[in-house]
């Protein structure tokens, strides 16, 4: 009898662990889906959607998805991504991509609240700050915009951290690679689509700046370090640049109307 209340006990605790409310759907734009744990069936999300423990997310092409956790820290997901969301028994939450795009915004004071973001290069902890990361399953890239962010590397079996972190401050980028030899083959076929999409643009660029290119590529390669086979390049990014792009004018537009709450 002991031993079927015990077991009641347990499964309710259980139940009561991956139940819990942990954050809500503030801000979603076009298609997206949300599965539960233990569910194959991906629903769709919709506006204040609350959102529990190991509840995964998956934005589609030209979609959007914000999320708000209990405390004042915002996510933001851009198209085809797919996360999921989790917090452990100290109240930590934990965010895992594997592919995609997603915008932090943590406004609570340094200390006060904690998020992790893993990906299939890096796990990176960060304290009141903003970033925003785009990842694969071989490469992943930071952009810091305030505060400050540290990033640990996967050694190569892909689960064991490495026992050095890099970290970067505001106008910071950094770039975490697995597989380096497959990083220049992703390059190399990033020029490739480059070369088919235009042919004419192509021949003009070959005749202009073909030896500015090559030299570009290979400064880019050569600015990479290598720490126990993990590949990673840190640098200033371009901020005008950076400012262009309508993904970083939307973030920055959500966090100013937040903050003025």
């Amino acid at each position: 009898m002991k031993l079927i209340s015990a077991i009641l006990l347990f499964g309710l605790f259980i139940t009561q662990v991956y139940s819990q409310k942990i954050a809500k759907v503030t801000f979603p734009i076009g298609k997206n889906f949300v599965q539960n744990q233990g569910s194959q069936q991906w629903k769709n999300l919709r506006y204040y959607m609350p959102l529990y423990n190991h509840d995964k997310i998956k934005t589609t092409k030209e979609s959007r998805c914000e999320v708000t956790f209990q405390t004042k820290k915002v996510l933001r997901i851009g198209e085809n991504s797919i996360v999921e969301i989790t917090e452990d028994q100290a109240g930590e939450h934990e965010v895992k991509m594997n592919r995609g795009l997603a915008w932090l915004s943590i406004f609570l004071p340094k200390g006060k609240t904690k998020i992790r973001v893993r990906t299939p290069s890096s796990v990176c902890s960060i304290r009141g700050t903003v970033y925003r990361l785009n990842c694969d399953s071989n490469q992943t890239t930071y952009r810091c915009y305030k505060g400050q962010i540290a990033v640990t590397p996967f050694q190569k079996d892909g689960e064991t951290l490495a026992d050095s972190t890099i970290n970067i401050g505001a106008g910071e980028e950094l770039i975490v690679v697995k597989d380096f030899e497959e990083y220049k083959k992703q390059q190399e076929k990033l020029f490739q689509d480059f070369k088919q999409k235009d042919q004419d643009a192509f021949e003009e660029f070959l005749r202009k700046d073909q030896q500015q290119f090559n030299e570009m590529v290979q400064k880019d390669l050569a600015d990479f370090k290598k720490f126990q086979d993990i590949a990673f390049k840190r640098a200033k990014f371009d901020e005008q640049k950076d400012a262009q792009s309508d993904w970083v004018q939307w973030n920055k537009e959500r966090d100013q109307m937040l903050q003025e709450e």
